[in-house]
């Protein structure tokens, strides 16, 4: 099925910006430092407040499937913090409301089901490709199999940092997918054969959206899981034993990372 056409020029029938608009009787927030970092788990916001002093910028992001408050740190007005939601759609509206807001720079931090040979629970992956198995992206672009992150900076600089961070830090594609229980044992075999080596909810939606916009964009996902590579192997089971203060760890390393990156 076909859903991007070249030869549309039409308008979208309401935009992002015009729902900001609809939201200003609320004391909706009009713009945004030019920068974000946008997690898509469920710990990002609550470590963000318990290790940092932060200030709230707005109680709700405004937008379409937007529900997150968006918080700064103090002293530093150029970079702020949101939740991105879970799921492409809601990533991508999110995307869509930050591009509005003025953001022309994202780092998406996230989580994802490690199932490649080389990538462990707890392992962080930095792709550099991300192959697009979501609906999403095929709005957006005639073909998006792949997206590509325009990076903000290098991504052996960031994984360096992760690195000395006692990181196990892997340059790997990933994959996002809309149908978490359709993973199965043919696909991730086949994904393997592509180069990816983690699957994700979210992320390849928001770097294409992003593209799209000619926002800079790069994405870390920490691995949340392991999935078996065949029946035969150990049963999937989620996280580890120290996973939780791994995943406050790495959440507070891409907020140092992007305190010190200009």
């Amino acid at each position: 099925m076909q859903w991007f056409f070249e030869d549309d020029h039409t308008a979208p029938v309401f935009t992002a910006q015009q729902h900001i608009e609809s939201k200003k009787a609320e004391g909706a927030i009009q713009a945004l430092p030019r920068r974000a970092v946008v997690f898509c788990l469920g710990r990002g916001l609550p470590v963000l407040e318990e290790r940092y002093e932060t200030r709230l910028l707005s109680q709700r992001l405004p937008g379409f499937i937007t529900y997150s408050p968006v918080y700064a740190i103090k002293d530093r007005e150029d970079l702020c913090f949101l939740d991105g939601g879970r799921g492409a759609p809601q990533g991508a509206c999110t995307v869509e409301s930050l591009h509005a807001l003025g953001v022309e720079e994202l780092l998406v931090a996230g989580l994802c089901g490690a199932f490649g040979e080389e990538a462990d629970v707890c392992d962080v992956l930095l792709p550099s490709r991300l192959l697009a198995e979501e609906g999403v992206s095929c709005h957006y672009l005639a073909d998006p199999a792949w997206a590509v992150p325009d990076l903000p900076w290098d991504l052996e600089g960031f994984g360096s940092f992760l690195a000395g961070r006692g990181f196990a830090v892997k340059p790997l594609d990933t994959v996002t997918t809309d149908a978490p229980y359709r993973q199965t044992y043919f696909k991730e075999a086949r994904w393997r054969g592509l180069g990816s080596a983690g699957v994700d909810m979210e992320a390849s939606a928001m770097v294409n959206v992003c593209n799209y916009y000619n926002m800079k964009c790069a994405v870390a996902l920490m691995a949340s899981d392991k999935h078996p590579l065949t029946p035969y192997s150990p049963a999937w089971a989620w996280g580890s034993t120290d996973f939780k203060e791994r995943q406050d760890s790495f959440i507070t390393a891409c907020v140092d990372w992007m305190l010190q990156t200009p």
